[in-house]
C-alpha cells in the first residue's frame, strides 16, 4: 500500500501563517503598553480645597424624632445633608469652607 501525501491548501497556510504573525504583533503591542503605563507620571493625587486643619465645626439641630439620611457633595466645599423625621424630611446645605448650616429643602408627608 502506498502513504498518500497531503498537501494543505495554500490559503489555509497563508491564514494559519497570518495569524501567527497577528498574535505575536499582539503580545509585542501589550508588552509596550503595559510598560509605557508603568513608566508614565502619575496624576498628582486631588487635594481638598479646605485644609483638614482649619475645618470649622457646623452644630446641626436634630429634633428627638430625626436623624440623618445621608450626606452628599454638592460642589467643591458645599454638602447636602438628608435628614428624615416620623412626619416630614428636610435637606440642609453646609458650608465647609464656612461652618454655615443653611436650610434647603422641606418636605412633609400628605
Amino acid at each position: 500500500m502506498k502513504e498518500q501525501d497531503y498537501k494543505a491548501p495554500k490559503a489555509l497556510m497563508a491564514a494559519v501563517v497570518g495569524m501567527g504573525v497577528l498574535i505575536i504583533i499582539g503580545v509585542v503591542v501589550l508588552v509596550g503598553v503595559v510598560i509605557h503605563r508603568m513608566n508614565a507620571p502619575h496624576p498628582p493625587a486631588l487635594t481638598s480645597a479646605t485644609p483638614l486643619t482649619d475645618v470649622r465645626d457646623a452644630h446641626l439641630a436634630l429634633g428627638p424624632d430625626e436623624h440623618m439620611l445621608a450626606i452628599t457633595r454638592v460642589h467643591d466645599d458645599l454638602l447636602a445633608i438628608q435628614i428624615a423625621g416620623r412626619e416630614h424630611e428636610r435637606i440642609m446645605l453646609w458650608n465647609v469652607a464656612t461652618g454655615q448650616v443653611q436650610p434647603g429643602l422641606d418636605t412633609t408627608h400628605p
